[in-house]
């Protein structure tokens, strides 16, 4: 593999990849908490609103729309995985880069590799690969799951 090859990949696909990994773990470790820290903090306060407040301050709509959007920030949580996606896509984005260290460092399997950038290009697409599968199985088995109706005899 040249120079101008390995360093389009490195410009291109690598780059975007690190990019893209980044983007979205910052993404989902926002979303994950703020709508846990959204969640406990309605929930203390649906608590005390509940015990402290006179019943004719119409609590009892105030909790409701309380107890409604918990079950929307739990079920979003639930549904969009944040968290489960914001600590795969760190990892993901924490073994890109620590390839790109390794390599560039020439250690390790790079030390001794006859092709130290076509091992490189196999290294981090085996990354993209296993993150891409495993994208998957977080959300299609948790998604078939949910669907399958239980069987009635």
């Amino acid at each position: 593999m040249d120079n101008d090859t390995i360093q389009r990949y490195l410009d291109a696909r690598y780059a975007g990849s690190l990019a893209f990994y980044d983007s979205r773990a910052t993404m989902h470790k926002r979303w994950y908490r703020g709508l846990s820290v959204y969640v406990i903090i309605a929930s203390a306060f649906l608590t005390a609103f509940v015990s402290l407040v006179p019943p004719e301050f119409g609590w009892r709509a105030g909790s409701a729309v309380l107890s409604a959007s918990l079950v929307v920030a739990t079920g979003l949580l639930a549904h969009y995985k944040s968290h489960e996606n914001w600590l795969s896509y760190r990892l993901t984005w924490d073994a890109l880069a620590r390839e790109r260290e390794l390599h560039s460092a020439g250690i390790h399997e790079y030390r001794i590799a006859e092709g130290r950038d076509a091992l490189f290009v196999e290294r981090v697409e085996a990354i993209l690969a296993r993150e891409s599968s495993n994208f998957y199985a977080r959300h299609v088995k948790s998604e078939d799951q949910a669907n399958a109706a239980p069987k009635q005899d």
